[in-house]
């Protein structure tokens, strides 16, 4: 029978996914029945996993798209992320295998996912095959990409101007080689990321542009400065 993760279809998926990086396609049959590896399908907005249940697998996009958000202590939605094809998620939360999920995910479109028991890689201290060795090198610098991003967002929802937080999270973007900065996201999940209110946010994107500090051209923006962060502080 034929095996439905290693489908044509999805073999350029996992060759763009970092976590198989170095790896050849000849080793992901193995590798993937190493990893316990299952592909699930989900219809648009329905729940991959909600707050408070056990976090088992990491995921790997393979069509579609997933939110993942936490709730505040006003138990208002703040997105954390979008993950798209190619993209993989809960990586540090499968690795423990935590009981209570701090997170949920939602299929923001329909979308296949391929989850992966890592916690199956701390489980065997034994690891002889070279491609499990590199997988495992990949999991540590996306645990180390992820810790980076972790530390982003908590200094941007420190930030007490809404403006400042625009500053940061836009100065955390690599520039095209014309300077400009792609949001990944539309306006309503970016002021979801922010922790602000969209309309709060659409208004301060325009003052900044206003006053040129920014350009704005649909979801690219170009900074006309970036020596400092504004004094000036708006309430959000």
């Amino acid at each position: 029978m034929k095996d439905p993760i290693l489908d044509a279809l999805y073999i350029p998926i996992l060759q763009q996914c970092t976590l198989f990086s170095h790896i050849p396609e000849t080793a992901y049959h193995n590798l993937l029945s190493f990893l316990h590896a299952t592909v699930k399908f989900y219809k648009k907005d329905t729940f991959l996993l909600h707050i408070g249940e056990p976090f088992l697998y990491a995921g790997v996009v393979l069509n579609g798209t997933v939110e993942g958000s936490f709730l505040s202590e006003t138990f208002d939605k703040i997105s954390m992320n979008h993950f798209k094809a190619g993209s993989f998620f809960g990586e540090a939360l499968a690795c423990k295998q935590v009981p209570y999920s701090p997170i949920q995910l939602r299929a923001v479109t329909d979308c296949t996912i391929l989850f992966l028991d890592l916690h199956i890689l701390l489980e065997n201290h034994d690891v002889k095959d070279g491609f499990q060795q590199q997988f495992s090198i990949n999991l540590i610098e996306s645990l180390a990409i992820q810790n980076i991003f972790s530390n982003l967002k908590l200094r941007i929802m420190g930030q007490k101007s809404l403006r400042d937080r625009i500053f940061l999270y836009l100065n955390s973007l690599i520039p095209d080689k014309d300077g400009w900065l792609l949001i990944p996201f539309s306006q309503t999940v970016l002021a979801e990321f922010l922790g602000v209110n969209r309309s709060a946010l659409s208004r301060e994107l325009g003052r900044m542009q206003d006053e040129d500090l920014i350009q704005i051209n649909g979801k690219r923006i170009q900074l006309k400065s970036t020596s400092s962060l504004p004094k000036q502080e708006t309430p959000t």
